[in-house]
Formats: C-alpha cells, structure tokens, sequence
C-alpha cells in the first residue's frame, strides 16, 4: 500500500473557510432578516383594553379613546382600534360619545392626531338645559379631536324627539355643538301637547 500522509495544515485551513462562509452567510441573512421586518406591515404592540385620555391646561379629561383591542404597525406607524368608543367631554356642557366597530389612530406630519372611525358609526349627545338628546348615525366619520371637530362626507341620519333628518355630509364641532349639514332632508314631529 502506496499511503501518503495528509497535510493537515491545508486541510484545517480548508475547514476554518468552510466555517467562516457558513458564519459570514448567516449573519448576513440576518441582516437581511431585519431589514426586511423594519419595512414590513407587521404589528410591533397590542395592546388588549386599551384606554387613553387627553388632558386639557387645566387637568380637566378634554377626550377619552377606548378600545378592546389596538394594534399599532411601525412602519406607517398606524394603530388600528377594534370596538372604538371615542368620547369628547367639556366642562359643563352634556358629553358626545361615538362609537365603531372599526377604527384607525393616524399619527399626521403636523402632530395633529385623527381618529378615522368606520363600519357603522353611532354618536350619542346627552340632553341638557337648551338641546335635547340627539343619535346621529353614519357609515364613516373621522374625528379630529385638538379641534373639537367630527365629520362624514358619507351619508348621516340625525335622530332626536322633533323628528328624523337625513344629510349627505356633516361637520360637528363637538365644543361649540354647531352641526353644519349638507343636502339635508327634514321629517318634523311636532310636540303634542299635554
């Protein structure tokens, strides 16, 4: 038998290279990996019952934000809202509360935060002194809440005791309680009198 010894310095040289590769690909998938997760559409927090609330100058809870679940994504930083109830209150005056299946909490470039609520929107005022009660309900609304201001361009029915009014667009300013209708149309029921 012809043997001849094997060097073993080429060949631990051989094996050390092997290693390095496989290590080199591997943290570059990495790599890789991270980067592709940093521009994905993955949600980075839920969070279960969620609740937030906004506190004037004076401490006083200027607006409330519940919902059963939220779901924040990094890469748009977008939060969805399941079950959204959005309630605006101002001191001494009845509270106005909105409530969806379906909503979104957009952060916009000016800070400025919009509550963008759909799948079946219902917005409740309570009764006081000089307005009484009133349901208003519409398909989507978004609320801008440092303005005071809710607003749908997609169809309202406004519900209260003097009757049921329909309108294809509405602007509420939930602090001044002014509602501005467009192509509005009017069902009256007089009081009776007692």
């Amino acid at each position: 038998m012809n043997s001849r010894p094997i060097p073993l310095l080429p060949l631990s040289v051989l094996i050390l290279l092997g290693a390095m590769t496989f290590w080199l690909s591997r943290f570059v998938q990495l790599d890789e990996i991270r980067a592709n997760a940093a521009t994905r559409h993955d949600p980075d927090l839920i969070i279960e019952n969620f609740s937030a609330l906004k506190l004037g100058e004076s401490g006083a809870v200027e607006y409330t934000i519940r919902a059963e679940k939220m779901t924040h994504f990094r890469d748009d930083d977008l939060s969805t809202l399941d079950k959204i109830v959005f309630t605006a209150l101002q001191p001494n005056k009845p509270k106005v509360t909105a409530m969806a299946p379906r909503g979104q909490l957009v952060k916009k470039v000016d800070g400025a935060d919009e509550v963008i609520m759909d799948g079946g929107v219902r917005v409740e005022t309570e009764a006081d002194a000089k307005h009484s009660a009133m349901l208003l309900t519409t398909p989507t609304m978004k609320v801008i809440p440092d303005q005071n201001i809710a607003r749908s361009n997609d169809g309202v029915v406004m519900e209260s005791p003097s009757g049921v009014m329909t309108a294809k667009t509405f602007v509420l300013n939930t602090d001044t309680r002014r509602l501005e209708l467009e192509g509005v149309n009017l069902k009256y029921t007089p009081r009776s009198k007692r």
